[in-house]
């Protein structure tokens, strides 16, 4: 909890669908999931995000959105405020994420980032603007489909790249921390590049690890890492969104 991998829009959507299932307002689909869960309709779904979305105001006043959305419907999703495409990765992207174990304000942080805005409104939009600009190619890389390691090394290059570029922007906004930076110089060592994720200020980081990645690199990183006392944990990014399990 508290970490910056949407603990909270989590939380909202789970208590969202088990309420509105148990009330008979929502439908579960004809389709299975894994051992049993049940696969709710896409109209279903975007009832549960929309009360769960409520919640995460109650929590973090003016979130954006992504991570009920992401936790609701799974997969990859491009999304802008009021508007939400899936996208369809064709290679697996796989990310270590390292916990600083430093816990932080979401509301406080998005305050700080709105108040430098304000301070500075032209060179913050030039910010957000390259922050745009990297989304957009980010998601279009991820869209692109590698047939072998050439075009795999190349499309993972250009990512790793775009996570460099917006991790710079992010420590414009002013909400990266000691202990993200810490985990940014040593995943460095290893040519391996990482950026926060979450509203920063501590929490969790992310580190892209190339599929042609050796599996020394990846155990002599982790070690290194869980020396300063951080958590590391290997995942694969586009797993399954709501569904439902009846006892």
């Amino acid at each position: 909890m508290g970490a910056g991998l949407g603990s909270s829009a989590a939380f909202c959507v789970s208590m969202s669908g088990a309420l509105l299932t148990a009330a008979g307002a929502v439908s579960v689909g004809a389709r299975r999931g894994a051992e049993g869960w049940e696969v709710l309709e896409k109209g279903a779904l975007e009832l549960v995000n929309q009360w769960a979305f409520q919640g995460e105001k109650i929590i973090h006043g003016k979130p954006s959105g992504i991570d009920n959305s992401v936790s609701t419907f799974g997969k990859m999703i491009k999304f802008k405020k009021g508007e939400l495409t899936n996208l369809e990765s064709w290679n697996p992207v796989k990310m270590l994420i390292t916990d600083t174990r430093v816990g932080r304000n979401t509301k406080a942080l998005v305050a700080g980032v709105s108040e430098r805005a304000s301070r500075h409104p032209d060179a913050m939009a030039s910010v957000f603007h390259a922050v745009n600009s990297i989304s957009e190619e980010l998601s279009s890389i991820v869209e692109l489909a590698a047939e072998d390691e050439i075009a795999i090394t190349s499309k993972e290059d250009k990512l790793a790249e775009l996570m460099e570029m917006n991790q710079g922007l992010l420590q414009c906004m002013g909400v990266s921390h000691s202990s993200i930076e810490t985990v940014l110089r040593t995943t460095l060592k290893y040519s391996l590049v990482s950026k926060l994720t979450g509203a920063g200020g501590g929490g969790c980081v992310l580190t892209l690890i190339p599929t042609l990645s050796a599996n020394t690199v990846l155990e002599k990183v982790t070690t290194e890492l869980e020396s300063h006392g951080y958590r590391c944990f290997k995942v694969e990014v586009g797993g399954r969104g709501l569904q439902v399990f009846r006892g």
